[in-house]
């Protein structure tokens, strides 16, 4: 399932029962993608643990098939110590099955997850798991993490605590291709560029729609479509975007990007977006694009 909006994708339920196994199962994260997922899932819940055991990461094999389709999943199964499991699969583009490939797969999928505030149920719900994943599906890989106590996803219009960015008033969702920002990647936003996150997250919506892996190709991007917006609101805003290699990790590439852009000293606000995983003849990319409010 690739959720590339700013907003939260919907979530296919699976039971997934019987020939799971289809297809060949899956493998175990490299031991760096498992330190990240780890290290990212714990953000979320300080108290999450991989299994020590095994046992997560085993069934989470079974589950990371040619046949899977993306959604959560419920196990009908569970833990040897009686709690319940449950997770997600999501499947991927993605042809090759070299360790530096899987990481990236990986690392790619665990960002959109962390984005995306609906999978912070299983996240918060769980005191362990175990993740595996499946590549070489014909130019697809199979990504499967499963949790114990397992919870079930939070429908979004109905859970209160969620902080998804709003969007502005006659803006259609659905049109951005752009991921938002996370809390932390704020910071890293005001560090590099001196400016302050606009916390109503209407310029990262703005940025949402201006966002494209074309501007890769092109060094003057118009922003035509987030200037029409800002003008609708009386809003004056300025811009700048840029891309850099992204061979794994989002984060650096995150870094390499905002680290060249310059401060707008007279602009009071700003809002960016991303999208990790754009792909060019020399490799995956990560373009970012930020608008700045003017007074």
């Amino acid at each position: 399932m690739f959720c590339a909006s700013l907003f939260v994708c919907s979530v296919v339920l699976l039971t997934l029962n019987g020939d799971v196994t289809a297809s060949g199962a899956g493998r175990a994260f490299p031991i760096d993608s498992e330190n990240y997922v780890t290290e990212q899932f714990q953000t979320v819940n300080s108290r999450l643990e991989w299994d020590p055991t095994n046992f997560l990461v085993d069934l989470a094999g079974h589950y990371a098939n040619c046949k899977a389709v993306s959604g959560e999943v419920r196990v009908d199964r569970l833990t040897p110590e009686g709690q319940s499991i449950g997770g997600m699969v999501e499947v991927v583009d993605g042809a090759r099955a070299d360790i530096d490939s899987v990481n990236s797969y990986i690392r790619t999928t665990v960002d959109r997850w962390m984005r995306s505030r609906v999978y912070h149920d299983k996240i918060r719900g769980g005191s362990r798991f175990g993740c595996s994943i499946r590549p070489g599906c014909s130019g697809r890989a199979v990504i499967s993490c499963l949790f114990s106590p397992g919870a079930t996803f939070t429908e979004p219009e109905y859970e209160e605590a969620l902080d998804e960015p709003q969007l502005p008033e006659n803006i259609v969702e659905g049109e951005q291709a752009a991921l938002a920002f996370t809390a932390q990647q704020y910071e890293v936003a005001e560090r590099y560029t001196g400016n302050k996150w606009d916390r109503s997250h209407f310029l990262e919506n703005l940025s949402g729609f201006e966002t494209r892996c074309e501007m890769i190709d092109n060094s003057n991007w118009p922003f035509t479509t987030a200037r029409q917006f800002a003008a609708q609101y009386g809003v004056r805003i300025s811009s700048v975007y840029g891309s850099a290699p992204n061979t794994g990790s989002t984060d650096e590439a995150l870094n390499d990007i905002l680290s060249k852009f310059k401060s707008i000293r007279h602009a009071r606000d700003l809002g960016c977006s991303i999208i990790p995983d754009c792909i060019r003849s020399s490799g995956m990319y990560a373009v970012v694009a930020c608008i700045y409010s003017e007074p």
